[in-house]
């Protein structure tokens, strides 16, 4: 999911919260995709939103933040509205990942390659 902060006389700072964003947070702490909950809580926060932005900057080539100290201090600021934004954007992402299972329904599920009912 997206989301895209505008202030006045600013530049739109943006946030993908997607794959990329979490294996950018992995690999700025050095663990692995199962050891995540080792990361500190009040590190990671920070760190997911300093992520999702580079997500979001990675085609366009630029970081508007550089430094997750940037990001820090950047999330401190933020306005209540602006907060929300961020929150529903994490919010959504992590649903989209919870309801991809697919049920199947009784007899109707196939062993064969071609999708053929045995």
């Amino acid at each position: 999911m997206i989301a895209e902060i505008k202030r006045r006389f600013r530049k739109t700072v943006g946030f993908r919260f997607d794959a990329m964003a979490v294996f950018l947070v992995c690999q700025q702490h050095k663990v692995d995709l199962s050891e995540l909950d080792k990361i500190p809580k009040e590190i990671y926060l920070n760190s997911l939103i300093w992520s999702a932005h580079r997500s979001y900057c990675i085609d366009k080539n630029r970081i508007t933040l550089t430094d997750c100290k940037g990001m820090e201090r950047f999330v401190n600021r933020l306005r209540k509205k602006e907060w929300d934004i961020i929150i529903e954007a994490m919010l959504s992402a992590r649903s989209e990942v919870e309801g991809d299972k697919k049920k199947v329904q009784p007899g109707m599920n196939s062993l064969s390659q071609d999708g053929r009912q045995d």
